[in-house]
C-alpha cells in the first residue's frame, strides 16, 4: 500500500469531519449537549491528538506536541460529562492544531515503508486505523448534533425498506471473522465456528412494524421484556423510540434540526438493546447472535437488504474476544470493554462510512443506549 493511498484515506476522513461541522458557529462547538457526549470541539482536538500520537510520535519518533494534552485528550482520564470544565483548546486553537499535525504526518509517510516496517506500519495499518479513528468520531459527533437539534449529515435519513420476509441460512460450519489488513484486534483471528441452521429477516424493522408494537401497547407487555429491560425501562421512562413524539397519525419524528411526520418506511432508529429486543419478542422472533448475522451476511447476503448503510443491528452477543485474541496495537480500543456489560451491533448505519463498515466489523455500547443510530433485524430457530 502506497503512501497516497494511505494518504487518500485520511483526506476523505477529514473531509467528511469538515463537511459535518462546517455549518456550527464556535459557541456551538464549545458547548456541551448532552452528559452522554463531548462538547463537539473535544473530539476535534481529540482526533488530532490520536493522530499526533500514533503517527509523529509512535511512528515517526516526534516529540510531544504538548505534553498536557496526553491527559486533556485522553478518552479514558475524563468521563464526557466533565470534559466541557477542562481546559480544552478552543475551536480555533483544535482547528490549527489538526491542520499542523495533518502536514507534519503527510510529510512523515513520504518517507516510511508501510510493508516492511513491523506490524504497526505493515499494509498501512496504523493510517488506517488514524483514518478510521476519525470516521468513528464524526459518527459520534453526529450523535452529539442529532441530540442537539442541529443540522446532521447529508442525507439526513437512511434509506426506505423495500424487502419482506425471511430467509433460511443453513446449518454448518463457516469462518467468523476477518483478515483485512485494516481490521481491528476484536476482528481476529478469524476462526471456524459451527451453527445450527436458522432464519433471518430480510429486511431491518420499518418505523410502521415498530409503531404497531407501540400501539398494541408494546412498552407495557410485561411478558416480553426481559427483567433487565424491564428495570431499564421503567428507570428511563420510556414509550417510544427516543426520538418519537406523538402517537397514531399525529407521530412525529425529530431528525437534528428537523421535525417531521414519521416516515413509515424508514428503519426504526434510536431503540436500545432492550427495545429491540422486547419489539422481537412480541413479534414473535428474536434477536441474532452476532456469529449468525455474519454469517448470514457471508454465505446469503445478497438476499438481505440494507446490511450496512441502514442502522446498527443489535445482536444478544456479548462483546468479548475472539479464542486466540491478541490485544493491538493498544489494550484500551477492545479489551477494556470485553464482558457482559456491553453488547455487539453489526452493520453499520447511514451516518457509517463505508472504509468502517466491514462485514467483520465489531461495533459495542451497553444495552441502555439509543442516542446511537441503531436498530434491528429479527432472527429465528429454523
Amino acid at each position: 500500500m502506497s503512501p497516497t493511498e494511505v494518504g487518500a484515506a485520511l483526506g476523505h476522513a477529514r473531509e467528511r469531519t469538515e463537511a459535518l461541522l462546517e455549518p456550527l458557529s464556535d459557541e456551538q462547538l464549545r458547548c456541551r449537549f448532552s452528559p452522554l457526549q463531548s462538547p463537539l470541539v473535544w473530539d476535534l482536538a481529540h482526533i488530532a491528538h490520536f493522530e499526533e500520537l500514533w503517527l509523529l510520535r509512535r511512528v515517526g519518533g516526534r516529540s510531544a506536541v504538548s505534553p498536557e494534552y496526553d491527559d486533556l485528550y485522553d478518552s479514558f482520564a475524563h468521563a464526557r460529562s466533565e470534559r466541557v470544565q477542562l481546559p480544552i483548546l478552543r475551536p480555533d486553537r483544535a482547528r490549527t492544531y489538526m491542520r499542523d499535525v495533518r502536514e507534519a504526518v503527510l510529510a512523515l509517510l513520504s518517507q516510511l515503508s508501510l510493508d516492511d516496517g513491523g506490524p504497526l506500519l505493515e499494509r498501512g495499518f496504523v493510517v488506517g486505523m488514524v483514518a478510521q479513528h476519525e470516521l468513528q468520531h464524526g459518527e459520534t459527533m453526529a450523535q452529539t448534533l442529532a441530540l442537539a437539534g442541529l443540522p446532521g449529515p447529508a442525507p439526513h435519513a437512511p434509506p426506505e425498506v423495500a424487502a419482506s420476509g425471511d430467509v433460511t441460512v443453513p446449518g454448518g460450519s463457516f469462518t467468523l471473522g476477518g483478515t483485512d489488513p485494516w481490521a481491528y484486534d476484536n476482528e481476529r483471528p478469524a476462526h471456524v465456528v459451527d451453527l445450527p441452521a436458522f432464519r433471518i429477516d430480510r429486511s431491518l424493522v420499518t418505523n410502521s412494524e415498530y409503531a404497531a408494537f407501540v400501539d398494541d401497547g408494546g412498552y407495557r407487555d410485561h411478558d416480553v421484556w426481559s427483567e433487565e429491560g424491564r428495570a431499564w425501562r421503567e428507570a428511563e421512562g420510556a414509550v417510544a423510540p427516543l426520538t418519537w413524539k406523538g402517537d397514531g397519525a399525529r407521530r412525529l419524528r425529530h431528525g437534528f434540526d428537523a421535525v417531521e411526520v414519521l416516515p413509515p418506511r424508514e428503519p426504526v432508529q434510536h431503540v436500545s438493546y432492550h427495545e429491540a429486543d422486547a419489539y422481537a419478542r412480541w413479534a414473535g422472533k428474536r434477536l441474532p447472535t452476532e456469529a449468525e448475522w455474519e454469517k448470514a451476511v457471508k454465505i446469503v447476503g445478497e438476499e438481505l437488504e440494507h446490511v450496512r448503510g441502514g442502522v446498527w443491528q443489535w445482536t444478544t452477543t456479548s462483546f468479548d474476544g475472539y479464542p486466540g485474541f491478541d490485544a493491538f496495537p493498544y489494550r484500551e480500543y477492545s479489551e477494556v470493554f470485553f464482558g457482559p456489560a456491553y453488547r455487539v451491533l453489526r452493520g453499520g448505519s447511514w451516518v457509517t462510512d463505508p472504509l468502517v463498515a466491514r462485514t467483520t466489523f465489531r461495533n459495542w455500547d451497553l444495552p441502555e443506549r439509543r442516542q446511537i443510530f441503531s436498530g434491528l433485524r429479527c432472527a429465528s430457530d429454523a
